[in-house]
């Protein structure tokens, strides 16, 4: 059983339900198999630098607005025939529409996701139009070809045996900028929140970190879920800690934009496969007549596919920081 698996507790509704009758009681989660910290933190811990970062994108991005007014910028709500819709036409498009099989269920944790074979999504739905198009660019244009790709590579199932890196952070970081292209507002405040929540959440209690983020997300589900995916991993979530996974969402755009940036925005080297940055150069080696299936959104336009990462980068202030500093 994968960490991401085991950190679903089998007592989640419930403690939901406490929660929800009192705001301040710190739910008390139960799982499958326990975890150690060494696991919680695999991903790393938060960084001054980037907290600092992440606190002026949250600060530019809420001048003057609030969390409606973000998620009206993407246009309008759509309803679940509408996304099957648009994720159906996605798959066609690629020749994808029997690799994958939609699945929507009110378990899920993360609004979507995917799997070697399932694209999951979360009810009830939770997508405005633009934010649709992101979270398509972002599973199946990212996740879902990256892994595609990967599967016909002669290093599959043997990174380590290859010396291959870990390849979270430029995959989750590629995902997110990737799914910023369809937004006319291309703030990363999402993955902000998140940084800023995995921050807090090292030395804040779950009744404590919902009280604060209170400040960026009114909407009680939504900062419930982020609330909770700080803090998963604990029993008794009255204790400082958590899973620092969705440090990724935050750090990984800046490196790998900087990454792309200094190449001139070609894609392709990053589609060999479920790589790091740093190991793209030796996939290639690996396989250097392979042709990658590459998203429709920079095959079509590859000058266009630049533009929009250069506003990405604008937006967010992208070259505030190095990677090495």
């Amino acid at each position: 059983m994968t960490l991401i698996a085991r950190l679903n507790p089998t007592n989640y509704l419930a403690e939901k339900e406490k929660f929800w009758a009192d705001p301040t009681y710190n739910p008390q989660f139960q799982y499958p198999e326990p975890t150690t910290i060494e696991e919680l933190q695999e991903f790393g811990l938060p960084e001054e630098k980037y907290l600092d970062l992440a606190l002026e994108v949250l600060k530019k991005s809420y001048y003057g607005r609030n969390e409606q007014d973000l998620f009206m910028m993407e246009g309008p709500r759509m309803n679940q025939e509408q996304v099957n819709e648009k994720v159906e036409y996605f798959l066609r498009m690629h020749h994808l529409e029997t690799k994958f099989e939609v699945v929507w269920s009110s378990s899920f944790i993360s609004r979507a996701s995917m799997t070697a074979d399932t694209i999951k999504l979360r009810l009830p739905v939770d997508f405005h139009k633009e934010g649709l198009i992101g979270m398509i660019y972002h599973e199946i244009g990212t996740h879902g070809l990256r892994r595609i790709n990967y599967e016909q590579q002669p290093w599959y199932k043997h990174k380590l045996k290859y010396g291959f890196a870990d390849h979270l952070l430029t995959e989750e970081g590629l995902a997110v900028l990737h799914a910023l292209i369809p937004h006319s507002f291309k703030s990363t405040f999402i993955g902000a929140i998140r940084y800023v929540a995995i921050s807090y959440a090292q030395d804040h209690s779950f009744s404590e970190l919902w009280q604060l983020l209170g400040k960026y997300i009114q909407d009680e589900e939504r900062r419930w879920n982020v609330t909770f995916r700080a803090k998963r991993g604990l029993t008794d979530t009255s204790q400082p800690g958590g899973l620092t996974k969705d440090l990724v969402y935050f750090k990984g755009p800046f490196i790998v934009w900087q990454w792309l940036k200094a190449r001139n925005y070609e894609l392709k080297p990053l589609y060999f496969g479920k790589v790091a940055c740093e190991d793209v150069d030796k996939a290639i080696a690996l396989n250097p007549q392979f042709e990658p299936l590459l998203p429709s959104f920079y095959v079509t336009n590859p000058e266009e596919y630049a533009r929009e990462l250069e506003k990405i980068g604008t937006e967010n202030m992208f070259d505030s920081i190095r990677i090495d500093s």
